[in-house]
């Protein structure tokens, strides 16, 4: 409030000044509590749900595990950095600077070592989980301050956002390990690789994005289907 009486006086005095101190004073104290209130109760739907869409799907666990060793793998054998991934029902894929031959064969090994008991592959300091974790805590701690406190204020959203730096990286990878990931790959098979072109809608048009590499897989004893296969 302080902030913002001045603000007012420097209207009279200096007015640039004074309006400039008003419009931060404004996205300060209103826009930016406002904001975040909205997107923590969004947070609250959508960061339990999408965990459980995983949860609830053992195929898509085991394929994430796969694209974390895949990519765990790569880089230490390579260095190669940046590459990312998403898991489905089908499979796997990989976006980065890489080959299909080298990323069938790291998925391979992946899967030979985490049937080895190499749990710790399937983790991934870069993993989506991390976001959708750090986001879901940020709004939890925010709607309780706001519900004990009873004010939309700045100080909440900073102690939120505190709490999900803290125990975000902490949470993480026990949520991957116990949620979002299964490392028992044992009955998964990797049928084939392919290169996929990407493309994402933007602005009425369409935006064509670098390639990905998808790895296909099924469970023993599943009806084959269609696939490019790379030896």
């Amino acid at each position: 409030m302080t902030l913002v009486l001045l603000a007012l006086v420097l209207l009279f005095l200096v007015p640039w000044l004074g309006l400039l101190l008003l419009i931060f004073s404004l996205l300060i104290f209103l826009l930016i509590p406002i904001g975040f209130a909205a997107r923590s109760f969004a947070w609250l739907i959508l960061g339990p749900r999408e965990l459980f869409r995983i949860l609830a799907n053992r195929k898509v666990r085991r394929n994430h595990a796969m694209e974390h060793a895949t990519i765990n793998i790569i880089q230490e054998k390579t260095g190669v950095a940046g590459l990312s991934g998403m898991a489905f029902d089908d499979g796997f894929s990989i976006s980065g600077m890489f080959d299909p031959d080298g990323i069938l064969r790291a998925s391979r090994e992946a899967q030979r070592r985490l049937s080895g008991g190499e749990k710790h592959l399937a983790l991934s300091r870069r993993c989506g989980t991390t976001i959708v974790v750090v986001n879901t805590i940020s709004a939890i701690v925010f709607i309780f301050l706001l519900f004990m406190t009873g004010k939309l204020a700045i100080v909440p959203v900073l102690l939120s956002l505190l709490a999900a730096c803290i125990l975000g990286p902490v949470a993480s990878p026990w949520v991957q390990r116990f949620i979002t990931t299964d490392p028992d790959v044992k009955s998964t098979e990797i049928t084939g690789v392919e290169t996929r072109s990407r493309s994402v809608r933007f602005l009425g048009g369409s935006v064509l994005l670098p390639s990905e590499i998808f790895v296909h897989t099924r469970i023993k004893g599943e009806p084959a289907v269609a696939e490019v296969v790379v030896q």
